[in-house]
């Protein structure tokens, strides 16, 4: 029997997300550069936010963070499970990551995957950020 049909519509990475009663999600904060004053480093929180469209029944998608090496970052990566009612093609997930731990400068993405199908990816960069001050003289 074939996977049913799957579907993402949007993909983001925020500071904060929350799903209200009528399921709405309300994402703040959307950001695609993470700055840092030395590796390795500790994100503290943030949040990733996906719109699927999809056939009703049960689902499992997996997530993951990706260095520049292509390394996964997540060692307990989340192994989201959505349930679709009957008469309902959209579904809103959110996930919540703490204290993502950061080894590399560069180009990062969050992935969101089921099984071996990559359904999409948020790229996010990883910066150095120099202290703020005047420049030296030489």
């Amino acid at each position: 029997m074939p996977e049913p049909r799957l579907d993402l519509h949007t993909l983001l990475i925020c500071d904060y997300a929350l799903t209200a009663q009528d399921g709405k999600i309300s994402a703040i904060g959307l950001f695609s550069q993470i700055n840092v004053a030395r590796l390795p480093a500790i994100h503290g929180r943030l949040f990733v936010v996906a719109v699927l469209e999809t056939e009703p029944g049960i689902h499992e998608l997996d997530l993951q963070v990706v260095s520049p090496s292509g390394a996964p970052l997540l060692q307990d990566a989340p192994r989201l499970r959505m349930e679709v009612p009957e008469g309902t093609t959209t579904a809103n997930l959110v996930a919540d990551l703490n204290g993502l731990e950061l080894q590399q400068l560069g180009r990062h993405r969050v992935e969101l995957r089921r099984g071996d199908q990559l359904l999409g990816s948020a790229p996010f960069t990883v910066a150095l950020l120099w202290p703020s001050g005047p420049a030296g003289n030489a």
